[in-house]
Order: C-alpha cells, then structure tokens, then sequence
C-alpha cells in the first residue's frame, strides 16, 4: 500500500465502523425504548446531533495522532539530516545522485568551489569544473558507471589556475538495487600532499646515496640480486652499474671462503631468522684485492610486499691503517693486559667504566664493548655495591687513597661470583684503575668446609636432624642468596614433609607438606620418585605445578628445580628444593654447590636414622 494512502485509509475506516455502530445500536434503542411517533422524532433529532458531535470528535482525534506521529518523524529525519550533514562538513564529504543530470548537495558544491545556482549540472560541465588532464579518465569511468553501472573511483583535480595549490577530489558512485545512481565526492587534497612529500622525500633519500662518496648502498631481491647500486659502491669496488645490476652479492663482493655461509645467513634471515649483525668485514673487489668496511643491514618491504635487502657498507680503508700504527705501538701492552687473568677495568670520574680487558668477560659472562659507559657499581650484588659506593665515598677527597676488599660480582647469568677487588685514582680525571681477581672457588671451598665442620660438629654433638638441616639450608643461602631453599624427607609412606625451608612463607610451607612422592606431583615429588634431577623453569606454565599454580604465586615463587639427595645403597632419602623470584634454570655451578649439600643432608639424615630406636618387628 502507498504510504501516502495508508492515514486517509484508516480514518476512513474507523469512520465508517463508528457510523455503523451507531445507526443501528440507536434505533434498536429507540425502537425498544420509545412509542410515541412525536417523542421518536424528537429523539432522531438528538441523536443526529450526538452523531454530528461525536463523530466530529472521533474524526478530530484520529487526525491529531497522525500529526503528532508525523511531526515525530519530521522531527527524527531532520535530525538525522543535520547529523549527515555535520559529518559530512567534518569529513569534508559531500553527496550527488545522477537522473539525467547531477544533483549536488550544498557540501558537494562548497568542495567543488561552485554556488548554489549550479546544484543540477550536466557530466560535461562537470568536465569543465575538472584540470584538463583528468577530464578523459573522469569521463570514461563516469560513461562506465551510467551505462554498465560499474563502480566508480577516482580522483581529479579541480580546474584552478590560479591557486598554487591543487585540490584533489575523490569521486565515488554506484548504482542502488533500483538502477538510481549515487555518489559522494571527498576533498584528499592533504593525503594526496603526504603523498607527493613521501614521494620527494625519497627522492631526496635516493639522491642523497647517490650523491654520498663514502657512504656504498646496494639493494637486494630475495634471490641475493642486485637491484640498486649506487656510484659509492662503484667506487668501493670497482663494479659499474651495469656491471652489477643482476648479478649476486656473493659472486661480487663476498670472498670465496665465506660466500656459502653468507649466503645461507641471508636466506635464514629472510625467512624470520636472526637479522645479519652490523659488524666490520673484509669484502672484496673487482680486480680481487680486499677492502675492509663497517656493514650494516636492512629488510625493507617494497610496494609489492616483497622483502629486499639493503647493505649499507663505510670503507675503513684509512681508518684501518690508523688503527694499524696505533696498535703497533700499543701491542706490547695489549699482550700483557689480555693475557693477565686478572680483570684490569679503569673508570671516569662518575664511575662508569671506561676500559676493560677480556678477562672481564671470562669472569662475569659481560660483553667488555656492552659494559663500557656502565657503573662499575651495577654489576655487583646490591648490598656489596651500596657498600662499595659508601666507601667510595669517603676516599673522594683523598686521591692517594686505595681500597681492597672482597664483593659478590653479579654474571650475565645472574649468578654472585666472589671476587677480590683493588682499586685506587686515576689522574688527572680523576677516575679510577683497578682489578679484580676471581676468589669465588677458594671462598666457596671455605664455606663448603665450614658447612661440613659445622654439620659432622652438630652430628658429634647429637643435635636434632631439624637443627642440622635448617643449618644446612641457610649455609647454602648464604653462598647464593638468590636461591630459596627448602629440605623434604621422605616417608615409609612415600610422602614428603619439609624438614628445612627458613625463607619460604609458613602458608606455602603448610600446603607442599605431605605431598606424595610420584611422577607429575611438583618438582620435589617427581625427583623422590624417579630419583633424578627435576627442573621447572617457569612454575605457571610447567605441568608437574598445575595443581599448585595459586600457592606458588600467592608465594612470589615463579622456578623451581628439585635435586633428591640418597643413602649409601641409593635410596632416596628426600630432595633440595631450590626455588627462585624469576624463571629460572640452575647453571652447572649451580648443581655442583647443591650437590656438595646433598651430601651433607645425606650424612646427616643416615646418621639420625641409624642412632634411633629400631621398632620392633
């Protein structure tokens, strides 16, 4: 039914529902009702007029609801019409529709920079608003949407001769389910300027490799073929462009003895392996001499999503040969301090460090070219180095003062490592030279020895095995504080009760004990059953800690790994469980010192085992 038919409708329908009911249910009043001919037509008169009013009323009513449902909708369509059009100003988007001629909304005719007098136009006065140069693809893709209804997309410029600046449109349309033919037009003058500025701006990038004596840039596809080649490459190694367009990098400037593995390297990196490091290399030239270059790498994506490999190569020709006579002069020097087993580092006037010899990276796992420009202080364990910084301190304003000392070095691994450190200023920047020396054997045997004094002089006094293996557990504490320890023994019932464990918190304490020795059941539970070392780098991920995941976090515990400790005749007697604040794995260091106390507990456990009372049979 048509819209416009549908209110007229119903009014005429409740209309006529209400005239009917009434005739026919007033005269069946009037006939049962009244006799006499004269009051009867008294009575018709009355009901006449009732019928006047009350259908007057009926009809006013029915049309005051459509007009307020119409003035609703009026309402929401103007509303709706003055939000399009705000998006549309804030979009700088316009609207058209084609029927015969365009029909261009006021937003679409302020972009097109006309006045409201031409909002109905013809495709070829459009073609006259548009630069000349775009007018034919305007108008083929125009003829393409009106006749074969296929989708337009395009962008134009306007016709403005005297503006310095284009404006760029974008002109888009289809055809609707019904054949009607819509559009929208859209200001990209600013994309369309970030465009033109990258596009400058890598010429500006090109040109400036171009024009870069020192500075060689090649380009390479995925198959290793050179692809761009600038006159700093010709000049470096005597390949002309059209020399080295095509060809492979290994076959130009790689020499034959490494060319396989950079090849291999290259093609690892562009499937998603490790990146090729800067680094300095001796490469090769065309007529087969050799020439050193620092070389760094890129990946980019070209505009087809392709990978390309550019190599950015610096001739250290001169520089070579500087360094050459400066380490010809030093090189007695550099035997003796490289050789030296001892750490030789010198520091600034801040205390970052300034040199340091390979010893350095032999002692604590450091890179010597990473450390440099660090504070000596952050790499010791940050009780030693408070302590350190303190003393420091109160030598500042003695420059003929030395300091000697034993501190706990912190590895790259995060391992404490005893060192022996001496250290005095070093004029006139008043920095400072020192050395360290490696200790951490000599002190870690004392404090094994000491350990084992300890629990055979606790085992000859008789002291409670609760005594021996709380001391036990802190001494190894003591030797690396960054381990959590804790001590279970197991029962005739296969279960495991924590005998020692001084810096975990009671709640956890409470929940690992009695757990069953058995394959999965945390890292101790799996060790007293297989008999074997257990590790669980990361406690929320590892399968064995599914079901204690909740204890081991409400205890800031995040590794663990288990070690079983056994009798003479290889029964398992219980486990070390060395918890750590981080995943973590135990270094071989590591297992070694836990080792050299599972002995200890061993001993002392057979030792309280044997001097109980035997129950009786």
């Amino acid at each position: 039914m048509r819209p416009d038919l549908r209110a007229p409708l119903r009014l005429a329908g409740v209309y006529s529902l209400f005239s009917t009911t009434w005739i026919l249910s007033s005269d069946y009043l009037l006939s049962a009702l009244a006799h006499d001919s004269a009051l009867i037509a008294r009575l018709q008169t009355v009901k006449g007029i009732s019928f006047v009013l009350l259908s007057s009323l009926l009809i006013f009513y029915v049309s005051y609801r459509d007009r307020q449902a119409q003035r609703r909708l009026l309402d929401a369509l103007t509303h709706n019409a003055r939000l399009l059009q705000q998006a549309q100003r804030t979009a700088a988007l316009g609207s058209w529709e084609y029927a015969g001629d365009f029909h261009w909304s006021p937003e679409a005719l302020q972009l097109l920079g006309r006045d409201p007098g031409s909002a109905r136009s013809s495709l070829e006065q459009l073609l006259v608003w548009l630069h000349p140069a775009e007018r034919p693809a305007v108008q083929r893709a125009f003829l393409a949407l009106f006749e074969q209804h296929a989708r337009l997309s395009i962008s134009a410029r306007l016709h403005q001769p005297l503006r310095q600046h284009a404006t760029w449109l974008m002109l888009r349309g289809e055809a609707d389910e019904r054949g009607q033919i819509l559009g929208t037009v859209q200001d990209i003058s600013s994309q369309k300027r970030d465009e033109s500025a990258l596009r400058e701006s890598e010429r500006r990038f090109r040109q400036l490799f171009e024009q870069t004596p020192h500075i060689a840039v090649q380009g390479y596809d995925r198959e290793r073929r050179v692809i761009y080649w600038n006159q700093a490459s010709t000049q470096l190694y005597g390949y002309s462009l059209q020399e080295a367009i095509g060809r492979r990098l290994e076959e130009l400037i790689i020499p034959p003895a490494a060319r396989n593995q950079m090849a291999s390297a290259i093609d690892r990196w562009l499937l998603g392996g490790p990146p090729l490091p800067a680094a300095e290399l001796q490469l090769q030239r065309k007529d087969g001499g050799r020439v050193w270059v620092y070389s760094s790498h890129s990946l980019l994506r070209n505009n087809r999503g392709q990978l390309e490999l550019y190599c950015i190569d610096i001739d250290l020709s001169e520089q070579k040969q500087i360094h050459g006579e400066l380490q010809a002069s030093e090189v007695r020097y550099r035997e003796l301090v490289e050789q030296l087993s001892e750490v030789i580092f010198m520091t600034d006037a801040d205390g970052q460090l300034t040199f340091l010899n390979p010893a350095w990276e032999r002692l604590g796992g450091h890179a010597a070219y990473a450390s440099l420009g660090r504070p000596l202080l952050q790499f010791f364990h940050d009780e030693d180095g408070a302590r350190l910084g303190r003393q420091l301190a109160s030598l500042a304003g003695d420059r003929h003062a030395s300091l000697h000392g034993e501190y706990r070095l912190l590895t790259r691994n995060g391992q404490l490592r005893w060192v022996e450190l001496q250290l005095s200023h070093a004029p006139p920047d008043n920095g400072l030279r020192g050395s360290l020396r490696d200790i951490h054997e000599r002190f870690q045997g004392q404090q094994l020895q000491q350990a084992r004094n300890a629990v055979l002089d606790e085992l000859l006094g008789r002291q409670p095995l609760a005594q021996i293996l709380d001391g036990i557990s802190r001494r190894l504490q003591g030797l690396n504080p960054r381990m959590r320890v804790s001590i279970m023994l197991l029962d005739e019932q296969a279960r495991l009760h924590v005998a020692a464990a001084p810096s975990l918190p009671d709640t956890y304490r409470q929940a690992i004990d009695g757990i069953r020795a058995a394959p999965g059941v945390g890292s101790c539970g799996h060790a007293a059953c297989s008999g074997e070392l257990v590790i669980a780098e990361d406690l929320a991920s590892h399968p064995y800690w599914r079901d204690y995941r909740a204890v081991t976090q409400a205890a800031g515990l995040q590794g663990c790994w288990s070690l079983p400790f056994k009798d003479d005749h290889g029964r398992v007697l219980g486990t070390f469980g060395i918890y750590s604040d981080q995943p973590a794995r135990p270094s071989t260091a590591d297992l070694a010192l836990v080792s050299e106390f599972t002995r200890l507990a061993s001993l002392a456990v057979q030792q309280s085992h044997d001097r109980s009372p035997r129950q009786p049979a």
